[in-house]
């Protein structure tokens, strides 16, 4: 190789380089474009996007060797995994993926069965490789461990986008809070899931209007009846929370034609 061409080749590796010391670290609603990027630790291939989406993502970044995490890890277990297993998710219904992210290289047989044996005690379902700490360095002020992220994986949430960042914290402890799962659970619990559909409408002989919802709703909802969508007048009675299933109002209420619609 002759000098420009190694001086080329130098400058390339420079640059890009730079261009990953130097990628912005991700704030609060920033949109998250790099988690299918890495591998599966269980089977060295790409994690695809439809494992993720649908789900509230907690992202827990350790290494097997950090009292940090493993003192954080059964907390994890039992108040957010069993927690919101036990619930049938988050107070909508959403389901919650913890994701777990190596970050010590299974350089070694002592360290590859250490990290493995961390991930069965701790019941993690899914684990991504991040041993060069390129993903972790976007979420947190150092390379260290742990860091925790909570990703919004729903594709039609009204509270968020698509891989919204909704919550980042780099260590389990500080001055302030030194047991954060109240702060991991009110950021999970903020994404809503979409309002079911509405479907089958009927006018009934006795004057009631009859309709269906296409899923379940685990929180109250309000109905609202328009003439010509220029305006929407609320419907008196709540929708109750419930499986999907038939209902019926009167057509007092809602006029004998025109639009309903849910909100929350």
């Amino acid at each position: 190789m002759n000098r420009l061409n190694a001086l080329i080749l130098a400058l390339s590796l420079l640059v890009a380089v730079s261009k990953t010391v130097l990628a912005a670290p991700y704030q609060v609603g920033d949109i998250v474009t790099e988690v299918t990027n890495l591998v599966d630790r269980a089977t060295g291939q790409p994690v695809p996007l439809s494992r993720l989406e649908g789900h509230v993502l907690f992202i827990d970044f350790f290494a097997h060797w950090c009292p940090v995490c493993r003192g954080a890890a059964p907390q994890i277990l039992r108040e957010i995994d069993e927690w919101y297993e036990t619930r049938g998710g988050n107070p909508e219904g959403v389901p919650i993926l913890h994701l777990g992210a190596n970050l010590q290289a299974d350089n070694s047989t002592a360290n590859r069965n250490a990290t493995t044996t961390f991930i069965n005690t701790y019941h993690i379902p899914l684990t991504i490789q991040d041993t060069s700490r390129r993903l972790q360095a976007r979420f947190g002020p150092t390379s260290g461990q742990p860091t925790f992220v909570i990703i919004n994986g729903l594709t039609n949430s009204p509270s968020h986008r698509p891989w919204e960042l909704i919550y980042a914290r780099f260590s389990y402890q500080d001055s302030t809070q030194s047991r954060p799962i109240e702060a991991f659970r009110a950021a999970i619990d903020s994404v809503q899931a979409p309002l079911p559909d509405l479907s089958d409408f009927k006018l009934l002989p006795d004057g009631r209007w009859q309709f269906s919802t296409t899923r379940e709703a685990r929180i109250p909802l309000r109905l609202e009846w328009s003439d010509g969508l220029g305006s929407w007048t609320p419907v008196p009675a709540p929708l109750p929370p419930g499986a999907a299933a038939a209902h019926q109002i009167p057509a007092a209420t809602a006029g004998s034609a025109g639009f309903l619609r849910l909100v929350r």
